[in-house]
């Protein structure tokens, strides 16, 4: 295994675009992430954004694509639209494309919200104010927002 220390300096475009292609190759990734993973092994920031343009050109990086897949994912791994923004941002991705892939999948969130309360607790129809809350906190935590959570408690609990 390489040491980070003894990685080599990517010293021209065609070596910056061959590394990004190896980790495009893998997943999506913003143009952030690959700033991000790349700079520490570029001392040229110029030939790093030049390679990364010339993938922009080619299509192999795409920050739309990056976007869908990316909410894809997570809606799937049972996380809701607030964390997923949130990561989102993270990684770079202008507010626009967040609102248009978050919204695309607006019919989604409530069925996960579901399925994730489920998963983790079952139908537990007596649970008491404090077991409530500590779920309320845990779906919350998962980036779902109070409506959902609401929507998940009246489908998962027996109202008594």
């Amino acid at each position: 295994m390489i040491k980070k220390k003894d990685r080599k300096i990517l010293q021209s475009t065609a070596e910056i675009r061959f590394s990004a292609m190896n980790l495009l190759a893998r997943r999506e990734h913003s143009r952030l992430e690959l700033v991000r993973k790349l700079q520490q092994r570029v001392d040229d920031k110029a030939l790093l954004d030049e390679a990364l343009d010339r993938l922009i050109e080619d299509n192999l990086l795409d920050e739309e694509r990056f976007c869908e897949a990316f909410v894809r994912m997570r809606a799937n791994g049972g996380y809701g639209p607030i964390r997923v923004r949130a990561e989102l941002k993270e990684r770079g991705v202008c507010d626009e494309l967040i609102s248009r892939y978050i919204t695309l999948h607006e019919a989604d969130w409530p069925k996960q919200v579901i399925a994730v309360f489920e998963k983790k607790y079952g139908l537990n129809a007596d649970a008491d104010a404090k077991i409530r809350a500590s779920q309320q906190r845990f779906l919350a935590q998962r980036g779902f927002s109070f409506e959902q959570i609401k929507l998940a408690f009246s489908q998962c609990h027996k109202i008594t």
